[in-house]
């Protein structure tokens, strides 16, 4: 199996990020966002007898394709203005990322391509993968 990163808008995510980092001063705040579930990567990627039932990436889309919104969609804050600091900014767009895959895990279950809707995709319980999705700060 290849894994390997989409890059497309890697660029304009940086950008949008150097843009954010004017406005607000460094703590050198780091966040892990993602999920020990050994099979996640099964479904996220699909194996040789499973098509891929994506989580984890589409989100990292979402988020790159529009930044602010999916921030705010994903989250309490009315506005970016409403974040104060890079820590809260930082903190902000690893819990967003944290909602939006739990919301793509979800979503599948009631999807009818979904594992354990076709009889050669076998059941998996997607509630272990849900409640092992985490943001966690490592510095």
């Amino acid at each position: 199996m290849r894994l390997d990163a989409e890059l497309d808008g890697l660029q304009a995510t940086a950008q949008a990020f150097r843009d954010l980092e004017e406005r607000y001063d460094g703590d050198g705040v780091t966040y892990v966002v993602g999920s020990g579930v050994e099979y996640g990567v099964y479904l996220e990627f699909g194996t040789e007898d499973m098509p891929p039932y994506s989580w984890f990436r589409p989100a990292i889309r979402e988020f790159r394709a529009n930044p602010e919104s999916f921030l705010l969609d994903n989250t309490g804050f009315g506005s970016i203005g409403d974040i104060d600091t890079t820590q809260e900014l930082v903190e902000t767009v690893a819990i967003s990322l944290e909602n939006r895959m739990k919301d793509n895990v979800n979503a599948q279950k009631s999807s009818d391509r979904s594992p354990g809707v076709d009889p050669d995709h076998p059941k998996r319980d997607t509630g272990t993968l849900t409640a092992s999705i985490q943001a966690v700060r490592i510095s």
